[in-house]
């Protein structure tokens, strides 16, 4: 019987070889021949029973049933917080007061330890004060007034440079600097947008004005030694007739330059500072004496504010303590004491003093065996088993696959965590409590399912069944969905109950 399958098989094989090139033809022979083998093989079954009674070949069958289908990656897991946070002083000194114990559950904000704050209170004091008087009502004042002078000065050296050059040189001098600036913003503006036109108007307009100015002055200077001179810096006339003029040397006029612009950078200052005092940030640039004792006053204030906030531990979260390392009348030191002092007290304590976490947000670390990358994704529900509890079933969700396999004892596996929906209460397991662990790939529930040794598949992702009514099979197309190693959810084509054929056995 097995040699007689074996040639009906090979020779159906053979058929549908030689039609691959009649694609029609070949899908309606293969179902027809299906048909003749089924056919063939229950006529050879029923001859062999009655002839001889001592092996019986039967076709072996499955009912459909209804039920739910799960392909899931399986692995092992740990119970852990979702984060523990290590709390330690930032400011050194002997512990004054510990106000909590391990298993305290404490709200954001409470205040947990804090070391001897009185030289810090000093130091903060002190620096405070000195801000203040720098910032005071009076200080203000003073800038103001400053500020004033300032402005007079530089009225004054303007006065000063116009006497000696003449107003009208002065004018077109100023016009020239501000044509400048102009031309300047115009060639950038054009050099990020060649093809504007407005900007290249602009630039034209610009290049004009500057040359109109740059005459003007030509023409300014020319009267400034015909006329100017004359009417401002004559001083006496001698006995041949001839007058005699006192006129601004070089010297003179770059010295009253010069002193515009020691007034305009005093002026300057004096602004920043007003401005800094009636509440303006302070310039990164900050260059004056005056600017740079007030931003070292002001970081001095924020030094030891920041010593004395270091002087006390909040609980940063609403969450359980689950540690204190220290006790009142320890001596704190800070990280920095002790890489910088090799003296320092080997009893001192440094680094972590608290450590406390939010149990309400439990998480399992779970390991996965590498080839099940492909079932597993973030977002994935996961089904978690503790073996102190192995008759509960609690869920979770998977938050975070590291990107590279975990590497242990030449081992490689997924890691990942999986964020429980239960909260500690819930479980009543301590940290650290083992689990095994089902990462949910995809599940259908209530689908008709049939064993996968029941299906043809006669073309990729086609697939029919043998479906025995009154012990003859009949020919079906089904469309298939999920799929495991035993099982197949039908979607169309078969419902529960009916009776497929999954192969031929032999029944002694």
């Amino acid at each position: 019987m097995t040699t007689m399958s074996k040639s009906v098989t090979t020779g159906l094989a053979g058929k549908l070889s030689s039609l691959k090139k009649y694609p029609g033809r070949a899908v309606l022979l293969a179902v027809v021949l299906i048909l003749a083998v089924a056919g063939g093989s229950l006529y050879s079954i029923q001859t062999q029973r009655a002839a001889a009674g001592t092996a019986e070949p039967a076709a072996q069958t499955a009912t459909v049933r209804q039920g739910e289908l799960l392909i899931s990656a399986s692995g092992s897991g740990t119970l852990a917080v979702s984060e523990e946070l290590e709390l330690g002083f930032e400011t050194g000194g002997q512990v004054a007061a510990v106000f909590v114990k391990p298993g305290d559950l404490v709200e954001a904000g409470t205040l947990l330890a804090q070391v001897d704050s009185t030289e810090a209170q000093t130091n903060y004091a002190q620096a405070k004060q000195n801000y203040l008087e720098l910032t005071s009502p009076a200080a203000i004042a003073s800038a103001q007034d400053q500020l004033a002078q300032a402005q007079a000065d530089l009225d004054s050296a303007m006065y000063q440079l116009e006497y000696l050059i003449s107003p009208d040189v002065l004018y077109w001098e100023t016009e020239i600097e501000e044509g400048e600036q102009v031309l300047k913003e115009a060639r950038t503006h054009l050099e990020k947008s060649p093809s504007d036109e407005e900007a290249q108007q602009t630039l034209a307009k610009a290049e004009a004005f500057l040359d109109f100015v740059q005459d003007k002055l030509k023409d300014a200077w020319e009267l400034y030694y015909e006329e100017y001179v004359p009417d401002t810096f004559r001083i006496v006339e001698d006995r041949n007739d001839k007058d005699i003029y006192a006129v601004p040397t070089d010297l003179e006029i770059l010295q009253a330059r010069i002193a515009i612009d020691d007034a305009r950078a005093q002026l300057e200052e004096s602004k920043d500072l007003y401005d800094i005092l009636t509440g303006g940030p302070m310039p990164e640039d900050a260059s004056s004496d005056a600017l740079i004792e007030l931003q070292q006053a002001e970081r001095n204030l924020q030094n030891a504010q920041d010593t004395l906030d270091g002087t006390k531990i909040f609980a940063p979260i609403t969450g359980t303590i689950l540690s204190v390392g220290v006790s009142t009348g320890n001596t704190i030191g800070t990280d920095s004491d002790s890489d910088s002092d090799s003296d320092t007290d080997s009893d001192m304590e440094t680094g972590t003093i608290i450590v406390m976490a939010d149990l309400s947000q439990l998480v399992v670390e779970i390991y996965l065996d590498e080839t099940d990358w492909d079932l597993v994704a973030v977002g994935n529900q996961a089904e978690i088993t503790f073996e102190t509890l192995p008759d509960r079933i609690f869920t979770g969700e998977v938050t975070r696959l590291d990107a590279e396999l975990y590497q242990s004892s030449n081992t490689s596996a997924i890691r990942g965590i999986v964020q429980m929906d239960n909260t500690l209460a819930e479980l009543n397991l301590p940290i650290g409590a083992s689990a095994s662990v089902d990462v949910i790939h995809a599940r259908v529930e209530n689908a008709v399912l049939v064993p996968v040794d029941a299906l043809h598949e006669t073309s990729p992702g086609e697939y029919t069944v043998f479906v025995v009514e009154n012990d003859e099979p009949s020919l079906r197309t089904v469309e298939v969905g999920l799929q495991d190693q035993l099982y197949a959810e039908v979607k169309s084509g078969l419902k529960a109950g009916d009776v497929v054929s999954t192969g031929l056995v032999n029944a002694n």
